[in-house]
């Protein structure tokens, strides 16, 4: 399976983020962070990503404000001990029974080990993310001094896997002297993987593997798509027809065409 694919376990519920303790959990609720990236929301807005490594594998995109502060949470879990065996943050869909969308679907959250730290009652701590790594990531501060990250164990129903960002685009600078691990460069770390998104236009007349990459998550969007030729690589009539009702179902300018927000819309579904 490749990196840019996401693994089903990272397509659980997102956790209750009531507050338990009102100094560990959110300084900014859900519902704020929402309005505050907006822009970056499935990709639909004028935010704009990057695509770079955590822990040494992509995770499907994070907004370029928050490089930094990706980059400074792997260094404070670093530092802690942690080494993730599987991590995702971009993930554009609703929270399951709302209507609200996650905020993966801005890039803001990530979900590290999810076999490991699973959403469940009882002890926050019951998984493989313990104490000091949680401290690390929490000691993380912005210029103001306010918290860069949260983590979903301290919700009222534990999500161990969940850390979030706490703050929005305008305020989520790093202040490097509070990260456990230091700057990036200080730690080896100053080279990640880091390419900026260039816009992808797949449309009618092209052929080649990545058409068929689409046309294959097209059917495992909906197994009726293409009934006449399937996933053949060959962007034709009817896989125009099938892209503009993905689009059109998702809210979008129904175009025909692959461009990058329908492309990384599409490669949620693969499998």
């Amino acid at each position: 399976m490749g990196d840019d694919m996401i693994p089903p376990e990272f397509l659980e519920p997102e956790g209750d983020a009531e507050r338990q303790d009102p100094d560990l959990v959110l300084e900014t609720t859900s519902a704020t962070l929402r309005k505050l990236w907006t822009e970056w929301m499935c990709r639909r807005g004028e935010g704009t990503f990057v695509d770079v490594e955590f822990f040494g594998r992509k995770i499907g995109g994070v907004p370029t404000p928050a490089l930094d502060a990706y980059r400074a949470l792997e260094l404070a879990l670093r530092s802690a001990g942690y080494r993730p065996g599987s991590r995702w943050a971009y993930n554009c869909r609703l929270i399951e029974g709302t209507d609200q969308p996650s905020l993966h679907s801005a890039g803001i959250a990530v979900d590290i080990d999810p076999k490991e730290n699973p959403y469940s009652e009882g002890d926050p701590f019951a998984g493989k993310i313990g104490p000091d790594h949680v401290a690390a990531a929490l000691a993380i501060r912005n210029a103001d001094g306010a918290r860069v990250w949260s983590w979903g164990g301290h919700w009222n129903k534990p999500d161990r896997m969940h850390f979030q960002l706490d703050t929005g685009p305008a305020a989520v600078d790093v202040d490097w002297g509070t990260v456990p691990g230091g700057r990036p460069e200080a730690a080896g770390l100053g080279a990640m993987d880091v390419k900026e998104e260039e816009e992808m236009v797949l449309s009618k007349g092209t052929e080649n593997g990545a058409v068929k990459r689409f046309q294959e998550c097209l059917l495992a969007w909906d197994e009726n798509a293409l009934p006449k030729h399937g996933a053949d690589g060959d962007f034709g009539s009817e896989t125009v027809d099938w892209v503009g009702r993905f689009q059109e179902s998702l809210g979008l300018e129904k175009t025909g065409a692959i461009d990058g927000v329908t492309a990384a819309l599409l490669v949620a579904h693969e499998k």
